[in-house]
């Protein structure tokens, strides 16, 4: 019988948060496509930008002497020198990435070996201008090596005489799938505990502070059906509609992975192979953090007497989100300490990020799961307590 109440209630509160149809939008259809849309605009933008650096490098030179160095770097099919007035200014304002300042005399001082040095003034707030330096520096970099070669030959002395060992940079990954991996270790766990959290939250206000205003909780207390049956209907239902917020997310995140120049794969083509194992937890992590978030969700919105009033209570839980995901995105996946594991939402955005870059440490799984599963009895025994005192339900 009480099964069977559970069940009934599942299905009244699923047919009602389905009836609205902007909980369909926001709440499948806004994860399944947002992050492929972000991903695409985001990658097409890092091309294009990219792109446009290489192939065109705005600098200005001011440089009274004339030197070698100056006409080498002109002779550079990708440099265009742009002759400004106040090069300051024109930094400022972008229409230059960046400009030197080359001294007089400077093929003098060269030829005699005197010390001597050129300033490269550019803008560290400017992604165009950061992307400038690292080739214009290439460029000074091969002249520099050129002039010490020269100066060696001229003493009979052979410039490999500098080159103690050759260097060979090799990785453990595919460069590419490398890349695309570390993009999504900082974004993926951060999505998917994200929408853990936010998915929960609509029909759990409408499922408690919900019912309230539209006077419909009072005659569903007045049915056979007792309140334990009633308060697992409604988390069963939130945790449903949360579940599936995390499966759309997760479904457009894999678009996200096979689409052409998204920030995933941009231009270099590579892609991520998740280990199954991963492919679990990631299936699994969200799932047990909606049934954490639910509970609460719905404990508060019990509490409140109105649907603003339950707004206000369970927005600092997607702040307390927020703030465990953000705190470990840019962590390093593979250097993940310890104490990271026994804080809440951290400690699966961290098992997450494990999982993506193939670190499979059974000690932080079971500190993760051990956790979780103490949150999701808490919380079930705190709506619990709710849910069995007349003085939150009847309170208007």
């Amino acid at each position: 019988m009480k099964n069977n109440a559970i069940k009934v209630v599942f299905k009244k509160e699923m047919i009602e948060i389905f009836r609205d149809k902007k909980t369909i939008i926001i709440g499948i259809l806004i994860p399944l496509f947002l992050f492929p849309l972000i991903s695409f605009i985001l990658g097409k933008t890092i091309n294009n930008s990219d792109k446009k650096i290489q192939q065109e490098v705005k600098i200005t030179i001011q440089d009274k002497g004339n030197s070698k160095l100056s006409e080498y770097i002109k002779k550079q099919t990708n440099i265009n020198i742009v002759n400004v007035d106040n090069p300051e200014e024109s930094l400022k304002k972008g229409d230059i990435y960046l400009y030197l300042n080359i001294p007089e005399k400077f093929d003098a001082n060269i030829q005699k070996n005197n010390d001597i040095s050129i300033d490269i003034i550019f803008d560290n707030s400017s992604r165009d201008s950061l992307a400038a330096l690292s080739i214009i520096q290439t460029y000074i970099d091969m002249y520099s090596k050129g002039v010490v070669s020269e100066r060696l030959n001229n003493n009979g002395i052979d410039s490999q005489i500098l080159k103690a060992f050759e260097t060979k940079i090799k990785t453990i990954e595919d460069e590419s799938e490398g890349d695309a991996r570390l993009i999504l270790s900082m974004i993926l766990p951060l999505l998917l505990i994200l929408y853990s959290i936010t998915g929960t939250m609509p029909p759990a206000m409408d499922l408690g502070a919900g019912e309230k205003e539209r006077g419909t909780l009072e005659p569903l207390l007045t049915t056979k059906v007792n309140r334990m049956s009633l308060l697992w209907g409604k988390f069963f239902a939130i945790t449903v509609v949360g579940i599936m917020m995390s499966i759309a997310a997760i479904v457009g995140i894999e678009l996200t992975m096979v689409q052409q120049n998204g920030i995933l794969k941009m231009s270099n083509g590579g892609t991520v192979k998740l280990l199954p194992i991963a492919i679990l937890f990631i299936i699994i992590v969200p799932i047990l953090n909606n049934m954490i978030f639910g509970a609460l969700g719905l404990a508060l919105s019990i509490y409140a007497r109105s649907f603003k009033e339950a707004q206000t209570y369970l927005s600092p839980l997607s702040v307390i989100g927020l703030i465990g995901c953000y705190s470990t995105m840019m962590i390093d996946p593979k250097n993940i300490k310890t104490i990271y594991f026994n804080i809440p939402i951290a400690n699966s955005v961290c098992l997450l990020k494990e999982m993506i870059v193939g670190v499979i440490n059974y000690h932080h799984i079971l500190i993760t799961f051990g956790w979780t599963a103490i949150y999701i009895l808490v919380s079930l025994y705190w709506a619990k307590y709710m849910f069995s005192k007349e003085s939150v339900i009847f309170r208007t």
